[in-house]
């Protein structure tokens, strides 16, 4: 008989073999500036997110990413410490026992020259679109 813990695989799910951040961005930049230049601002924490909303990623700084392009949902990750190696990313996976990211789980960038960093996840949140009359678009 199968102990419950044996029926959790680890899975190591490619993100994106290109990634849709650029390393020119302002770093100084404070967060709600740079979220709200996507359309978006912080909304409530959450504390999974489904792997199938994991569509696509930008970088904004080295703390923060979002997850999740297009008409989806979409979330901001909040790492526990700093990762170096995002703004120099081409690729980014990540490994989960429970189908879901959830916090502690861990983001791994792999940037141009095959170097891996894994990022643990501090926090994450759900990001709320911007009405375009507020955000100036």
């Amino acid at each position: 008989m199968r102990k419950p813990g044996a029926l959790c695989l680890l899975a190591v799910i490619p993100l994106f073999a290109a990634c849709s951040h650029s390393s020119l961005q302002d770093q100084n930049l404070p967060l709600d500036q740079h979220l709200a230049k996507l359309g978006y601002r912080q909304g409530e924490t959450v504390k999974s997110v489904p792997y199938w909303y994991v569509d696509g990623w930008q970088y904004l700084d080295k703390s923060h990413i979002t997850l999740g392009q297009g008409p989806g949902p979409a979330y901001l990750v909040e790492f526990s410490s700093p990762c170096n190696n995002l703004d120099n990313g081409s690729r980014l996976s990540f490994s989960t026992t429970v189908g879901a990211l959830t916090k502690l789980d861990r983001i791994v960038s792999i940037d141009f020259a095959g170097i891996r960093e894994a990022c643990l996840i501090g926090e994450m949140y759900r990001l709320e679109r911007i009405p375009k009359e507020q955000n100036g678009t």
